[in-house]
């Protein structure tokens, strides 16, 4: 099939012709589509808004994708003069952090093919917290787009490129090889599980409408695991918003176990607690350890029997500066009264902050009495089960772990880029996910690293920014790194060169003055 071009406003654009059919006395055309602009006229690549950027076979007539590693070149912008010098040392570092920790490894796994685009993607998410329309510019004055020029930021390769990622094929090869890494730096088979709601009213399957905590949102549900003593998060699964937590936990560290990574201990949030779960976690020999929630049966009876006999001396212990009373009981959980360890805490400064806030609902609300003595009672009280026998002094350490995946969430929507979701497909929401999940490993391992919190990346990539390159035509040249920044590539084990030679598109460090030939003087 012969395909029309036509020229509008200098861009060429291609149509299927259709068939001629006379209509009413007159000659028309039916089955006319518009293929929409040219983009590569010899190898049949268009663009339209509908499928973005794609090829076209007409003799088959069917439909297909644009190679990962079809760059799609616009035309230069003559108005445009190209950067000479550009950002160097937050990406120059982070690169170089990349492969000094080996996880370049995990991302040559990946298997899509254009990797420049893969790798400065990366860097986008790392260094970044803005939208992926804004990659381009980003791009194009960093050191980034010398290392990687084979990179096509342009937005809709970008979708097209979250897309691929997304596969299931894709993720999955993307977790072993992140798994096998994984071992390579922490071998605790300890995890944490938690979920979070990313919010989204973007119309595919997993979004649901979600009543989590008493909250109503459109969402997507998102699980987590992370190992206890890296923080690293190991995989993510979604579901949609209305599916209860309670449900997922046993999915989730199978997903795990199929990889070829051992869990023998599980912390856990009170949304996880049920006795379908605890007969599963027996029956693994997975031991465990959760917050109880005061509607069970369990919790009502320990409390009214233990309460009494809580607040003694030899119950106070110190938490961090907090001062709490806690009685370890004996106690019986899951269908088969398995035998298990409850902690039944009394937090002094919770309870008076619940107080508080209850003797204001009350007089708001004009609570009964009898209402208010409840509550009052309930104040500042807790419970934990565990199915390891931890000291009364060593059990609000041990649940308190769990703080590390509530932090990882926080590096994760916060400095990673995982929310808000702005993609309109499940496929371009995992590659979402797996780019924003890399991300987040980094910023855990710098956190780590530096010993502060996670905002002060920030301050690490903005010194490091400042330190420049300027480009030449065979070299590159770096500028002085601040103090700080010397710090920050000391720290890491980084070295900074002082120039790059350019061979094509590969570039080498040099870290001394190149040698002059006595013959050339």
């Amino acid at each position: 099939m012969e395909l029309c071009y036509q020229v509008i406003s200098g861009r060429e654009y291609a149509k299927i012709p259709g068939r001629s059919v006379r209509k009413n006395g007159k000659i028309c055309k039916e089955d006319v589509v518009y293929l929409g602009r040219v983009i590569d006229k010899e190898h049949h690549i268009f663009y339209n808004r509908e499928r973005g950027i794609f090829s076209y076979n007409p003799d088959t007539n069917e439909y297909g994708t644009a190679p990962e590693t079809y760059r799609s070149d616009e035309k230069a912008d003559l108005r445009k003069k190209q950067k000479r010098i550009l950002d160097f040392g937050d990406a120059y570092f982070i690169d170089s952090v990349l492969k000094n920790i080996g996880y370049t490894d995990v991302l040559r796994k990946i298997p899509y093919q254009n990797k420049d685009t893969l790798y400065s993607m990366v860097l986008y998410y790392i260094l970044c917290n803005s939208a992926n329309d804004h990659a381009k510019i980003w791009f194009e004055g960093s050191f980034a787009s010398a290392m990687y020029p084979k990179a096509n930021l342009i937005s809709q390769r970008i979708s097209d490129f979250l897309s691929s990622l997304g596969k299931p094929d894709t993720l999955s090869a993307f977790f072993d090889a992140h798994i096998e890494w994984i071992k390579t730096q922490c071998g605790d088979p300890a995890v944490l599980i938690d979920s979070t709601g990313l919010p989204n009213n973007i119309h595919f399957p997993l979004t649901a409408v979600s009543n989590h905590g008493g909250k109503i949102s459109r969402e997507v549900r998102l699980t987590t695991l992370v190992q206890r003593d890296s923080g690293y998060p190991l995989l993510f699964r979604t579901v949609p918003g209305n599916i209860i937590d309670l449900s997922t936990v046993t999915r989730t560290l199978n997903e795990l176990f199929m990889r070829d990574m051992s869990a023998d201990f599980v912390i856990m949030d009170a949304g996880y607690f049920t006795n379908e779960n605890v007969e599963e976690l027996y029956g693994a020999n997975i031991e465990f350890l959760t917050r109880l929630s005061s509607k069970y049966t369990l919790y009502k009876q320990i409390v009214k029997e233990h309460l009494p006999s809580l607040k003694q001396k030899q119950n106070l212990v110190e938490y961090k500066g907090r001062y709490v009373y806690i009685k370890r009981i004996d106690c019986r959980i899951g269908y088969k009264e398995h035998p298990a360890y409850a902690y039944l805490g009394y937090d002094i400064d919770r309870a008076s902050d619940e107080s508080h806030k209850a003797l204001k609902r009350a007089n708001k609300e004009k609570t009964s009495a009898s209402g208010l003595h409840d509550t009052l009672q309930e104040a500042g009280l807790f419970m934990i089960v565990s199915t390891l026998p931890f000291s009364e002094d060593d059990i609000l350490p041990a649940y308190y772990t769990r703080q590390l995946i509530e932090q990882y969430f926080d590096i994760s929507k916060g400095s990673s880029k995982m929310t808000p979701l702005r993609v309109h497909s499940e496929e371009a929401m995992n590659g979402h996910l797996m780019l924003s999940m890399i991300a987040a490993t980094i910023n855990v391992y710098i956190q780590n690293k530096t010993g502060k919190i996670y905002d002060d990346r920030e301050e690490i990539f903005m010194t490091l920014r400042n330190q420049k390159c300027s480009m030449y035509q065979t070299r590159i040249t770096t500028t002085e790194p601040q103090k700080q920044a010397n710090a920050f590539y000391k720290l890491f084990d980084v070295k900074c060169p002082l120039y790059f030679d350019i061979n094509g598109n590969e570039l080498k460090s040099q870290f001394h003055l190149p040698k002059i030939n006595p013959d050339d003087t």
